[in-house]
């Protein structure tokens, strides 16, 4: 390997750095903000019997509200012949604890409103509470009222930095490196790397804003829980037995691997920002299934949505800055990448540990 260059680098260097890396920092932070202040639709889910007739006088109040306030999401759930939804109306009897239990039965926020109490004005003036003051979704409530909840502050710190130790991440921004030491100053190669980081850093969070949006918008959020968890517990699998087998089934896609490897040999600023992001999202495989974990736990958090989101990209990032830092002080980017390569097959275990682990204890109601 050739010898770092003496002398520091233009004041320009300093000045592209910041153009090209921070367009994406700008702007996922720039739509922080929106997102802390976004109107959470309002969730109500609506209990009704195929027969009842005070059912069917109220079930088109409900269509005419829903089709008057767009913000608004109304779940319909027939019981007299769905045994599904009968269960789930007694686990909303349970966690609101009416005074009474009757059909159509409503429940917004923290309210119930069962049989007569379910009138237009009082559904209405509860809608607009909701949309003023951000009510939590129903199913969050009764989620929090029956099964004891993992605090989230330590399953975020825990699951970012598992996901941030991650072996795709980590080689992309080490060959990036080596390229930059044949022929750079540190300076350069200080550079070069946070513009590295600071894409992957931005993309990663704009990628879970667009998701976190994407919940609420679509009023899926019930369903993400079901789809979690047929996503992570047969990932933990896999990364589990490739630990065994000493391979890589969730890594960077090999059609991609010459791309980014040009991409690094480039070892421009330019050039680092597109690694950035496309190495973020073609690494997705390798553990973005802990990130599909947390984000419906912080889109749940209005209050904290943002600060969380931010806390949990700055956590992912870590193990990037830490590498950096070493390789800056003077550690080669190939003892680096030999710990990598001794180390890969541990951060398959680990990664796929938790994985499965969260996996488990969301499938017990335990997160």
């Amino acid at each position: 390997m050739g010898r770092l260059e003496k002398g520091s680098r233009p004041v320009s260097a300093v000045a592209s750095v910041i153009a090209f890396s921070s367009v994406l920092l700008l702007l996922a932070l720039s739509t922080l903000m929106p997102l802390a202040a976004a109107q959470h639709p309002v969730a109500v889910y609506y209990f009704y019997g195929a027969d009842c007739p005070h059912c069917q006088a109220v079930t088109p109040v409900l269509e005419s509200l829903e089709a008057k306030y767009p913000d608004m999401v109304v779940h319909k759930l027939e019981i007299a012949y769905n045994e599904t939804n009968a269960e789930l109306l007694n686990a909303f009897i349970r966690a609101y604890n009416p005074p009474a239990v009757d059909i159509p039965a409503a429940f917004i926020g923290t309210t119930a409103l069962i049989g007569y109490e379910l009138t237009r004005e009082r559904l209405e003036r509860e809608i607009q509470t909701c949309l003023q003051d951000e009510c939590p979704d129903p199913i969050s409530f009764i989620a929090s009222h029956e099964e004891p909840q993992a605090p989230v502050l330590a399953v975020l710190i825990g699951t970012a930095l598992v996901e941030g130790i991650n072996p795709c991440g980590i080689a992309v921004l080490i060959v990036l490196l080596a390229s930059l030491l044949l022929v750079r100053t540190k300076r350069h190669v200080l550079l070069v790397g946070l513009a590295f980081i600071i894409a992957v850093f931005g993309t990663h969070l704009l990628l879970g804003l667009g998701i976190i949006k994407a919940l609420f918008l679509s009023g899926v959020a019930p369903v993400m829980r079901v789809i979690v968890i047929a996503v992570v517990i047969p990932a933990g699998i896999i990364n589990i037995l490739d630990f065994w087998r000493e391979k890589s089934t969730l890594a960077i896609p090999a059609a991609l691997k010459p791309l980014l490897g040009k991409l690094a040999r480039l070892a421009s600023i330019p050039g680092a920002v597109l690694l950035g992001i496309l190495a973020t999202l073609a690494g997705l495989p390798c553990t973005g299934e802990l990130y599909l974990i947390m984000l419906p736990r912080i889109a749940d958090l209005p209050a904290q949505r943002a600060l969380y989101l931010l806390l949990y990209n700055l956590l992912y990032i870590l193990p990037l800055v830490i590498i950096l830092l070493i390789v800056y002080r003077g550690t080669a980017p190939e003892e680096a990448e030999a710990w990598r390569k001794s180390t890969r097959r541990y951060m398959k275990l680990i990664g796929g540990l938790v994985m499965l682990g969260i996996g488990a204890a969301m499938l017990a109601g335990v997160v």
